[in-house]
C-alpha cells in the first residue's frame, strides 16, 4: 500500500510534463512541492493524512493598510461560504502577514486528469484574489473570486 506522499510524489512527476504552463516544480521540505507556473503563480502542495489528502495554497500578499478592513471584511465572508466556494479557504499568517489561500483534495481515486482539473480551478481563483488584494478599492469591491460573478459585496 502506498503512502499519501508517494502517490502525490507520483502525481507531481507526471504533473509537470502534462501542464505546459508549468516552469518548475520543486521539492521543498518532505512532504510539499512548489509548482511554479509561466506567470510566476507559486503553488504549494503538501501532504495530510485522516484522511489522506493533498493541501494546496498560495500567497495572495498583503493587502494595503488603507484596505485591510475591507478586504478582511470580504475574506471573512467568502470563507464562510464555503459551500459555494468548493471548500477554498483564505487565512493570514500572523499580523500584518500575507494572504493565504488554500484548498484540499482527497488523495483516494484521484487521478493525474482530476489533479489538472483542480489545479486549473484553484489556478483561477488565486489570480482572481490575488488581482483583488492587490487593487482593492473600499468604495465597490469586485465580485468574489471562485463564486459566480453575479455575488458582489459593498463595502
Amino acid at each position: 500500500m502506498t503512502t499519501t506522499i508517494e502517490q502525490i510524489r507520483q502525481l507531481v512527476q507526471e504533473l509537470g510534463p502534462s501542464m505546459p504552463d508549468i516552469d518548475a516544480v520543486v521539492q521543498t521540505e518532505e512532504p510539499s512541492w512548489a509548482i511554479q507556473f509561466s506567470d510566476e503563480t507559486i503553488l504549494i502542495m503538501e501532504a495530510a493524512d485522516d484522511p489522506s489528502r493533498i493541501v494546496i495554497s498560495a500567497e495572495l500578499g498583503a493587502a494595503a493598510e488603507g484596505q485591510q478592513r475591507a478586504v478582511y471584511e470580504t475574506l471573512l465572508c467568502y470563507n464562510l461560504m464555503w459551500r459555494a466556494s468548493g471548500g477554498v479557504k483564505i487565512g493570514l499568517a500572523g499580523p500584518q502577514g500575507a494572504l493565504i489561500i488554500s484548498t484540499e483534495l482527497c488523495i483516494q481515486g484521484l487521478t493525474l486528469a482530476d489533479l489538472q482539473q483542480e489545479l486549473d480551478k484553484f489556478l483561477k481563483i488565486v489570480r482572481s484574489w490575488t488581482d483583488y488584494v492587490a487593487k482593492a478599492d473600499i468604495a465597490e469591491a469586485p465580485p468574489l473570486p471562485g463564486l459566480n460573478d453575479s455575488f458582489h459585496l459593498h463595502a
